[in-house]
């Protein structure tokens, strides 16, 4: 007999790693004597009795399944805890009873996940204009974070994590901060936010408002991209924004792509998740008491590449669409937002020019039917091809506005294009790598010729003034940079070669400031960081600060 009874606990041991080990002497039955449990995961317990046993805990955490029989004798059950919400091991005894038989079976179930929220500083009511919430928390593992698309984790440290909200421009808005640790222990943070409080100052004339214009810059490459924000460039974050104005700037041209974001094409209808994004970003620079410039940019060139071809009503009824339901969603700001009808209309011909007129007409009726603050909003109007000879030929006006000095006109600069942006020599010319009579290296054939140099730049400004700004419409100089990057450039003076960029923006900013033009340095991050609006290259942005302390507004 003592021969088969060890013949059938081997058995039973070769079968389940959880083999029966004896239980207190002479109880008759065979059982561990310890169970671990790891969380909520099942365990099978295995038993060697003489018959059918009960099994039971006083412990409600623990779920004690159906007693199953085997061969020789054994039999299986199936322990499963509740999570276990302390930081601590929880135990229970567990009773099998067979006959008269009794054993007894200490479980332990190991600490479980946990997550408590401690504090929400500084409180769940967020700011209206836009702040950090951080909560405190206690877990047994790092959670994860879901948050309402309007909020961003900035950062985690043990026990706490930091998020970032901007100023709400709409309607009060509401949400939850879920911090997970598993799919079935997490905790929840309802916020919510009132809407921000603006100026709603809209007395100010064109030129007054240029005036209070400073230095303008554009986010080049963001939200005009066709394919989506952040598919060009970085997604603009309220940080850059807040560092835009740190730097010196107090204006921001926002390039904006409108046709590529229509849910509906059959009414033109805009997405509106892409409006409320939009507003968002307007909301960044204006909450930080910056002037904002917004347009229809390049937008795959149904607009502005069209033009060329004459006045078309498909074309014109786009125009009158998207910006009657653009204006009605940002009608809520003040004069810090202005509103520019193209970006480069495309021109050829008086024909064209014409075309040009009649678009930018269509905006701004559609503007001011909108009523609200955009009935007396300073609209920016592009010339042809926004060149400045073109401006100024005489064909080329402002539309009919049904209030008086509310109107500007943009042209951009990007001259000479030998020292600007040409890549390779032509038959034609050469390429300039020296700009200002003080940057030329004596017998190179890379000097900008003198024509094209300050006195050229000076000519240019000066004839917008006399065609517009002397007859009550400012303008907008909407982009200008040096364009090619030549530094590397075999045999090229460096020293010289970065003094003549430097010197380009100084006297472009000075001379259109000087001229009642503001200007917006074209900028797509290569001198600035998307991050946080930190300079990163001051080639550049040392002539436009130059330039912006020397220029003076002749109003």
């Amino acid at each position: 007999m003592l021969v088969a009874t060890a013949i059938m606990l081997g058995i039973a041991a070769c079968g389940d790693k959880d083999e029966p080990t004896p239980g207190l002497p002479g109880d008759g039955i065979i059982v561990k004597s310890e169970v671990s449990l790891s969380s909520t995961t099942p365990q099978t317990l295995n038993i060697k009795a003489p018959a059918t046993p009960t099994v039971s805990a006083e412990a409600t955490w623990l779920h004690i399944g159906t007693v199953n029989s085997g061969a020789a004798g054994i039999y299986s059950v199936e322990l499963q805890a509740e999570p276990n919400p302390e930081a601590s091991s929880r135990t229970t005894d567990l009773t099998i009873t067979a006959g008269a038989h009794k054993a007894t079976v200490k479980v332990t179930q190991n600490p479980g996940e946990t997550i408590s929220i401690t504090s929400v500083e500084p409180s769940e009511t967020l700011l209206p204009n836009g702040g950090e919430l951080t909560i405190k928390y206690t877990s047994s593992s790092k959670p994860k974070a879901e948050t309402p698309e309007w909020m961003t984790v900035k950062e985690q440290a043990d026990g706490s994590m930091t998020l970032r909200y901007g100023a709400n421009f709409g309607e009060k808005r509401e949400g939850t901060v879920i911090l997970t640790v598993t799919p079935s222990v997490k905790a929840e943070v309802k916020v919510s936010q009132e809407k921000i409080q603006l100026p709603q100052e809209m007395g100010s004339t064109a030129k007054e408002l240029a005036a209070k214009m400073y230095a303008g810059i554009n986010i080049g490459n963001t939200l005009e991209a066709p394919d989506g924000e952040g598919s060009w460039s970085p997604r603009v974050k309220e940080e850059y924004i807040a560092g835009l104005k740190a730097i010196g700037f107090n204006a921001v041209r926002i390039p904006c792509a409108w046709d590529s974001h229509v849910s509906n094409p059959a009414d033109n209808t805009i997405d509106a998740a892409w409006l409320d994004r939009v507003d968002e970003v307007v909301g960044y620079v204006v909450a930080n008491g910056m002037y904002a410039i917004l347009n229809i940019h390049w937008d795959g060139g149904w607009l502005e590449n069209t033009c060329k071809d004459g006045w078309d009503a498909n074309v014109d009824k786009k125009q009158r669409d998207y910006w009657t339901q653009i204006a009605t969603r940002l009608n809520h700001y003040d004069e810090h937002l202005l509103l520019a009808a193209m970006n480069e209309p495309n021109h050829t011909d008086d024909n064209s020019t014409r075309a040009i007129m009649r678009y930018q007409q269509t905006m701004l009726d559609a503007v001011r039917a909108t009523g609200g603050n955009n009935a007396t909003r300073v609209l920016v109007m592009q010339a042809p091809n926004t060149n400045n000879d073109i401006a100024v030929q005489g064909v080329y006006g402002m539309p009919d506005d049904v209030v008086a000095d509310r109107l500007m006109v943009e042209t951009h600069f990007y001259s000479p294009y030998q020292f600007n942006m040409m890549e390779k020599d032509e038959s034609w010319g050469k390429q300039h790598y020296y700009w200002g009579a003080g940057n030329h290296v004596e017998g190179s054939d890379r000097n900008s010729n003198h024509e094209w140099e300050e006195d050229y730049v000076r000519a240019q400004m000066q004839q917008m003034k006399e065609y517009f700004v002397d007859k009550g419409v400012p303008g907008i100089i909407g982009e200008y940079a040096v364009c090619t990057n030549r530094e590397n450039t075999p045999g090229i003076d460096k020293d010289k070669w970065r003094a003549s960029v430097t010197l380009w923006n100084r006297v472009v900013t000075r001379e259109s400031k000087n001229a009642g033009l503001v200007p917006f340095f074209w900028e797509t991050g290569n001198d600035i960081s998307r991050s946080d609006g930190s300079i990163k290259n001051s080639l550049q942005l040392d002539g436009v600060f130059q330039g912006a302390e020397e220029g003076k507004y002749p109003f």
